[in-house]
């Protein structure tokens, strides 16, 4: 996840990808922008010959972001956890709640 202008579109995410994380967007995988107030998230994503860019904007709530890795912006989610965060539920408290229900 990183925090990011959220006029920013293609070529400005894309930049971030390389420049900021020094990576290139191959097609398993995508990159999570939230916007400062947390309630705008922006998909990049390689789509076999071309880019897509998928914005969710919630009218309520905000989205809940996941613990980041030690560069404070990264993390890599299961594809469960990625659909929550997309549909901004709150994955983090529904993961521990199913694990209790496993505990028990």
């Amino acid at each position: 996840m990183y925090l990011v202008d959220m006029r920013k579109q293609f070529n400005g995410l894309q930049g971030i990808v390389t420049q900021e994380f020094g990576r290139y967007i191959t097609s398993n995988e995508a990159f999570v922008y939230v916007g400062k107030r947390g309630t705008i998230l922006k998909i990049l994503h390689r789509e076999g010959n071309g880019m897509t860019l998928y914005v969710r904007k919630l009218t309520s709530g905000r989205f809940k972001m996941p613990s980041s890795e030690s560069n404070g912006c990264t993390c890599i989610l299961a594809s469960q956890e990625f659909s929550l965060l997309i549909l901004g539920e709150d994955w983090v408290r529904k993961a521990e709640r199913n694990q209790d229900k496993k505990d028990a």
